[in-house]
């Protein structure tokens, strides 16, 4: 039996956060330990969490999804989990769910850094949010598809949606990024595991329900107006990523390109409030040049 504890966190949204415990301690394979990392809610949410039991519960200010991931793994480290179940508040598991990821684990012989589920949307079709990037084949010696008869893919990055990740891999390359606080965290991290030289996994047998109020993956040309704080966020974030791995002499070039590039997209397809998304778009750049947050270890 593996010590894993499971992660939660949550923000506001108490009816889902309830589903979500309730489908955690149903599980087939009960995790050793469940954390809830709650992000400073105002809608009854920390009343709630103290009332429950079987529940290790940490209440924080807001620092985001990253902030609580950051929280969450490194106090399920702390309390020696072999193996961190990490999920959103929306993450809606089936009874099997960990089972199944356990299952695969141990058909493996190798360093495994992370296995994550299938994330559907209520009408069962892949969560577009969630789509794990292939592990590319052109430069591996392991090809994406070798474990096809384990029903197992392998892959570069995953999302923070059901994710199983292995405590020796967080020891050896850090926690995520608390200061991304929304959008690139589990990209940024994910990939540091596999660069590490930890193999990724893509389980289909392993299902979850990503219960978002619609299937969507963000679009920063289409979408509205108030999600326009997640993606000052979420460009920062990637700009930042582009100037950690190729360097700042790179990065300033690439920089002025990708802003020129995407303000005229966003010209193009836009038709309203373009200044509004632009405005984002070129605070966003001249906040990454001088963000630079450091990699915590536990």
């Amino acid at each position: 039996m593996y010590n894993i504890t499971a992660v939660i966190v949550t923000n506001n949204r108490l009816d889902l956060l309830k589903e979500a415990v309730a489908a955690v301690k149903a599980q087939t394979y009960q995790p050793k330990q469940i954390i809830v990392v709650n992000n400073e809610s105002t809608d009854g949410t920390a009343e709630w969490l103290d009332n429950q039991t079987g529940v290790h519960v940490i209440h924080q200010k807001n620092l985001g999804g990253s902030g609580g991931f950051f929280t969450g793994i490194k106090s399920a480290v702390s309390m020696n989990a072999d193996w961190i179940w990490v999920m959103d508040d929306d993450t809606i598991c089936q009874k099997d769910t960990l089972q199944i990821l356990v299952q695969k684990l141990e058909l493996l012989n190798k360093p495994v850094g992370f296995i994550g589920s299938k994330c559907i949307w209520k009408d069962g079709s892949p969560h577009l949010m969630n789509l794990p990037a292939i592990m590319p084949s052109f430069n591996k010696k392991i090809s994406f598809n070798k474990y096809d008869d384990k029903r197992l893919l392998l892959i570069e990055t995953n999302s923070f949606v059901s994710i199983l990740i292995n405590s020796k891999a967080v020891k050896k390359v850090g926690l995520p990024y608390k200061e991304f606080f929304i959008w690139g965290d589990d990209q940024e991290y994910t990939r540091r595991i596999t660069k590490a030289g930890y193999l990724g996994f893509y389980c289909m047998d392993s299902i979850v329900l990503h219960k978002t109020g619609v299937n969507y993956f963000p679009d920063f040309y289409r979408d509205n107006v108030p999600n326009l704080w997640k993606h000052n966020y979420g460009f920062r974030n990637e700009f930042f990523m582009v100037k950690k791995n190729k360097g700042f002499i790179f990065f300033i070039f690439w920089l002025v390109i990708k802003v020129i590039y995407t303000s005229i997209k966003l010209l193009i397809i836009r038709k309203d409030d373009q200044l509004k998304f632009l405005r984002v778009l070129f605070n966003s750049a001249a906040k990454s040049i001088f963000f630079n947050p450091k990699i915590s270890y536990v």
